[in-house]
């Protein structure tokens, strides 16, 4: 899921209602009238055609500190109140709650605290005029969620029903609200959001003792996991930079065979690195490896870097890399929080901010750190156990295996049905789309290549000559003439496609014999190519 609070058929929705739990007298009596009117009307409540009573959703917005909530002036209340609005035929309450904060304050990106409902009440609406239409008294039985936002967020009324939208300290809300039926059920929101907090938080702490008692009998049989070695564990974790474990396996054998240490792979040119790591992908981090080995030579004496904050600063290495290799190596409590350590916290804590934000990720960081200090001698496993259950039981696109996993008691994203809809992430930016066509250039068996010179994607990489756009068989020809190599004969084309993680290449390849070896270009047979020459994989389908 890549936006937040996409509409769901939440087909379970009666059942849903049923888990609230009440916490006075009031609730549990309007709770069993809703559930009533449930079972006698079902989906009719779901629309304001049935007049007497039907189902509206709240969402009370409050900023991360929950200190402040954000209201609106109402003008059938004529009162500050918090947001919400009708069902109208959804059975999504969560979604349509945040919606309508989002249609009536003007704030962007609010999500939820939570996907457990806070209150269920059955609220009287006094007779009103909607747009010039007389609307009869009726009740709305309303379902509240609690929803953050950012104060910085732009904020604009909704003319047609609010004339202000503001940001109000939690002591002054019985200043403003008018409606002192109201004011209890704000009060208890705002204390069951702050003790929702509480709770996320505590769910997370406690997860330290049944994933170290889950991993040994649970954790795959990978080669990185037999040394605490940290030049080992260090390859490793940059080679699972956005690759699979399967296909890391053999090219981590074989980078380790051809560079053994940190000596070797400082000695090594980067065509040889490359070489080494082709067909991984990424390859800036093949350029990277080589650097930052070169460093630890010059700066360690060829000694890996034993702080943390050492280890961040080596080229290529980020905070998810330099926690795992300072709490598998040496033991420091010094998480790796990475997107599949994000998916199980959210799932685990029932968290619905978007978990590529930058605050989220730190105030994860923050609660593992301390899972870590109360378990000083097992930083090193629970890193790789959160790794494990986060790729193998807790898994993304798709229903996780919450019946072998060791945190389904603590799991709230599990007990609240809501661990499908969880994390959530910002939107991803469409890919851009970039057309070029390839020319393989052959001359008395060999081919031509060259080094890319231009910045961004593959810079410094061999390549297939190329050039923006899709050219005719005529532009192709003609271009191959400008560049000396006299082509005589167009032996096939080709249409491939190659995804970048923002980027997108149409790829058209034209395959040319010609009568010339120009000099600006590097010619290799296919052997020497094989041997010699590390291809991206972008132009290595050519070959």
């Amino acid at each position: 899921m890549r936006n937040v609070m996409q509409e769901q058929d939440v087909t379970d929705w009666k059942e849903r209602l049923a888990a609230y739990t009440p916490e006075t007298e009031q609730e549990r009596r309007d709770r069993n009238e809703i559930l009533l009117a449930a079972e006698q009307y079902g989906t009719q409540l779901l629309y304001r055609s049935h007049a007497e009573s039907h189902f509206t959703c709240s969402g009370f917005v409050m900023n991360p500190a929950m200190d402040q909530v954000l209201m609106v002036y109402h003008r059938i209340y004529d009162s500050f109140a918090w947001t919400g609005g009708h069902a109208d035929g959804s059975n999504d309450f969560l979604w349509t709650a945040v919606r309508e904060a989002k249609e009536e304050t003007g704030i962007q990106k609010p999500y939820p605290l939570t996907g457990a409902i806070l209150s269920l009440d059955i609220l009287p609406v006094k007779a009103h005029q909607k747009k010039g239409v007389p609307v009869p008294a009726h009740q709305h039985y309303n379902v509240t969620y609690g929803i953050i936002a950012d104060q910085k967020e732009t904020l604009r009324i909704q003319p047609d029903e609010n004339t202000a939208v503001q940001w109000i300290p939690v002591e002054q809300l019985p200043e403003i609200c008018k409606e002192p039926h109201m004011l209890p059920v704000y009060e208890k929101v705002i204390d069951r959001m702050r003790r929702w907090k509480a709770m996320q938080e505590q769910a997370l702490l406690q997860t330290a003792q049944p994933l170290l008692a889950w991993y040994p009998l649970h954790a795959r049989d990978l080669p990185w996991r037999h040394t605490q070695e940290p030049y080992r564990i260090w390859l490793s974790e940059i080679m699972l930079q956005q690759t699979r474990v399967e296909a890391v396996k053999n090219y981590y054998a074989r980078f380790l065979e051809t560079f053994p240490d940190i000596a070797a792979l400082a000695a090594a040119e980067q065509d040889q690195v490359n070489k080494c790591w082709e067909g991984l992908g990424y390859y800036s981090r093949a350029a990277n490896l080589r650097k930052a080995a070169q460093t630890i030579q010059e700066q360690y004496d060829g000694v890996f870097p034993r702080t943390w904050e050492e280890v961040r600063g080596l080229a290529g290495v980020g905070d998810y890399t330099a926690g795992a290799v300072c709490s598998i190596c040496y033991g420091l409590p010094t998480p790796a929080v990475d997107g599949n350590v994000l998916r199980v916290a959210a799932r685990v804590m029932n968290h619905f901010c978007e978990i590529d934000r930058p605050e989220q990720k730190a105030a994860v960081t923050a609660l593992l750190r301390q899972v870590y200090l109360d378990n000083p001698e097992h930083c090193g496993t629970l890193t790789q156990a959160f790794m494990e259950i986060g790729a193998t039981v807790c898994v993304p696109n798709g229903q996780p295996h919450c019946e072998a996993c060791p945190l389904s008691e603590l799991c709230l994203g599990r007990q609240y049905c809501d661990a499908l809809r969880l994390p959530q992430r910002t939107a991803k930016k469409a890919r851009r789309q970039e057309q070029y066509t390839v020319f393989v250039l052959q001359c008395d068996g060999k081919f031509a290549l060259r080094k890319r010179t231009a910045k961004g994607l593959l810079h410094g990489l061999w390549e297939y000559p190329n050039v923006a756009g899709i050219c005719t068989t005529e532009e192709a020809i003609a271009q191959a003439s400008a560049w000396h190599c006299k082509p005589t004969d167009l032996t096939q084309t080709v249409e491939r496609k190659h995804i970048f993680t923002h980027v997108e290449w149409e790829l058209y390849g034209v395959y040319l014999t010609c009568a010339r070896q120009d000099e600006q270009f590097v010619w290799k047979t296919a052997a020497e190519i094989t041997k010699e020459i590390s291809l991206p994989t972008a132009f290595r389908q050519f070959f």
